[in-house]
């Protein structure tokens, strides 16, 4: 398991992609995850595509990539790209020959942000039928190109959500890019979701989280790997039986995201929703309470009043030093 970076979490930075690998590189990393293909090349040209992959075998590091959201109507879908999906599914087309003209076989995608669930213009369930036409409609060219896309657990689809996308699609073609800290979010209890999900677990975004209680249910916050209530040890074993040569890629941020569950109307956003699943998440932040009271971690105002460009080299380092020391254990 080799552990890199995902470029979001140095974003403010505005690297060059070659700049983002003799960042990585700086630190002993051992590769970085872009965005899309348009983030290495505007005009995905497949030769500029291709000498940034020299740069990176040249440098020993490993180059993985992302992809625009296939729904339509998610707040993050580009504003060239068409509503139809048959019509989307050309637009992504030339972005696929990308990933292929990088040599690469897997690519992350996510459906939503964590906003797009609770709208109703239209409302989830018909979004994430668009994005499933969407990607059905791109099978032929996945397994032309020997392609298949990890879809992101981005604080958008639940587990089930997740999988049940995948048994529509084909999990030829449609795999899995596990955010370990994420999880909560979507009011999945982490290992046991790992669990079901790490047989097609392709990519990561590998970071931790907090929990905290507010006025309205739970607030949620990034923290850096090994520093929060996420099972990493426990969640990397799981993944490492599964795939040993898995790319461990940290992925950190700053800002608190809200989880108001004492709201019923928020709540009823997750019909599928068990007793188990939410009171697991309630059991996460009641042990980060403990830690809060004990001072073992600090509260998440505390960690905002930090700024970002301030946070970030030493959350990654720790980060990396605390994998580091795992993964030889696994």
């Amino acid at each position: 398991m080799r552990i890199g970076l995902d470029c979001y979490t140095v974003s403010h930075r505005r690297f060059s992609p070659i700049e983002a690998l003799e960042f990585a590189a700086s630190l002993r990393l051992d590769g970085v995850q872009f965005l899309e293909p348009a983030a290495l090349d505007p005009g995905l040209d497949p030769d500029r595509l291709a000498a940034i992959r020299r740069q990176a075998d040249a440098s020993g590091l490993y180059l993985e990539i992302g992809l625009p959201s296939p729904n339509p109507f998610g707040r993050l879908s580009p504003a060239d790209a068409p509503i139809d999906p048959v019509s989307r599914a050309s637009w992504f087309r030339p972005h696929l020959a990308a990933v292929a003209a990088l040599g690469l076989t897997h690519a992350r995608i996510f459906i939503g942000n964590r906003h797009d669930r609770f709208r109703a213009d239209p409302p989830w369930t018909r979004q994430c039928e668009l994005a499933a036409q969407t990607l059905r409609a791109l099978r032929p060219d996945l397994l032309g190109l020997g392609l298949r896309l990890g879809v992101e657990t981005h604080a958008d689809l639940t587990c089930d959500e997740l999988l049940g996308l995948i048994d529509t699609v084909g999990d030829d073609v449609l795999g899995v890019t596990l955010d370990t800290g994420n999880l909560p979010m979507r009011l999945d209890d982490p290992l046991p979701t790992v669990e079901r999900l790490a047989p097609l677990v392709v990519m990561t975004h590998t970071k931790d989280a907090a929990l905290a209680f507010t006025d309205r249910g739970l607030c949620w916050q990034a923290r850096p790997v090994g520093d929060g209530c996420i099972p990493i040890p426990a969640i990397l074993a799981v993944l490492h039986r599964h795939n040993p040569a898995l790319n461990l890629s940290i992925e950190l941020h700053p800002r608190t995201y809200d989880l108001p569950l004492f709201d019923p109307s928020w709540l009823s956003y997750f019909p599928s929703l068990t007793p188990s699943s939410i009171a697991a998440v309630v059991r996460l932040a009641v042990a980060c309470e403990r830690r809060f009271a004990e001072g073992s971690m600090p509260r998440p105002d505390a960690v905002e009043a930090v700024p970002w460009p301030l946070r970030a080299d030493p959350w990654i380092l720790r980060s990396a030093t605390t994998l580091r020391a795992l993964v030889p254990t696994l």
